[in-house]
């Protein structure tokens, strides 16, 4: 009997101990029934090559199929696509995604292909990201970033690469790549999951497939924050417009946007200080973004890596 195979897959650059907590998460996985899984490192440092030999450290014991593969070509869409690549030569069913600062419970996977099964496996399923703020961060922040919790079955235009599930069928039969264009920049995947929805792919949430973020402190800071949110607005605009909605109309709503949000920040500032006016703020430099994204500025996010 043949069973599928799936292969998670975590893209790194420079950060070996994030990867060995990450990896060392996985090998505590329970796995579903009826499916062969394995995982591979693409390491994005040809010179350093620090993910490799992390690899190199842990896979004698290590309790699944571990591959590395080493991307030359600088950018996070590049590792995405030697993915891609790797998974085509291995014949692989699903790609799963995970980021190299994220840990996973022990029934992620579990939750997360049993529910794509549930769908017939041929949808996307994406899982939830848990963030977790580092002792130094001020309390407000969690309030700043916490979203309503989205319903499992709930169905998205687009999401990320940092907890998702992808049938390796529907990057083949819509010709899938992420865009190479703009390699150190901020939401190709956005932009690919959005194209893969235009073309006709379905993808679904899945709240009980749960991972957790680190937010390291050199994050953990408005300064950062700030930069984040309005490479933000930069994708959303990109977003926006692959989704064919007109480049004047999107301007207005970002400059209004900006507009609303920068009375309240001031108003926030005046009232409560810093708790209630940086998510404003930070609202502000996401409609800056967007605003400026129309016009095609770019914003090369990944230059500088967070250890």
């Amino acid at each position: 009997m043949h069973l599928p195979l799936l292969v998670i897959c975590v893209c790194t650059y420079q950060r070996p101990e994030r990867l060995r907590s990450s990896l060392r998460s996985l090998a505590n996985l329970r796995l579903p029934l009826a499916v062969n899984v394995a995982v591979l490192v693409v390491d994005n440092d040809s010179d350093v090559q620090a993910g490799r030999k992390v690899v190199a450290e842990i896979s004698e014991g290590f309790p699944l199929p571990l591959h590395c593969a080493v991307e030359k070509q600088r950018g996070i869409p590049c590792a995405r696509n030697r993915s891609i690549d790797e998974l085509e030569s291995m014949g692989a069913d699903y790609l799963v995604f995970i980021d190299d600062d994220e840990w996973v419970e022990a029934d992620w996977l579990i939750q997360l292909y049993t529910y794509a099964q549930k769908l017939g496996g041929n949808s996307v399923v994406c899982g939830s990201v848990i963030r977790r703020w580092p002792d130094s961060a001020p309390a407000y922040y969690s309030n700043i970033f916490y979203r309503q919790k989205r319903k499992t079955g709930e169905e998205l235009s687009y999401c990320a690469t940092s907890n998702v599930l992808i049938p390796m069928s529907n990057i083949r039969s819509l010709g899938l790549r992420f865009n190479e264009q703009d390699p150190l920049g901020a939401g190709t995947d956005v932009i690919f999951f959005t194209e893969l929805s235009a073309q006709g792919g379905k993808i679904v949430y899945c709240l009980e497939a749960r991972v957790y973020e680190a937010v390291p402190e050199s994050r953990a800071n408005m300064r950062w924050l700030s930069r984040r949110k309005f490479s933000a607005g930069i994708t959303l605009a990109k977003h926006k417009i692959a989704k064919g909605r007109g480049h004047t109309s999107i301007f207005v709503s970002a400059l209004g946007q900006l507009l609303i949000s920068s009375i309240g920040c001031i108003l926030g500032l005046i009232f409560g200080g810093k708790r209630l006016g940086s998510g404003p703020w930070l609202r502000a430099c996401r409609s800056a973004g967007m605003a400026c994204g129309v016009f095609g500025v770019r914003s090369e996010f990944y230059r500088v890596v967070d250890h």
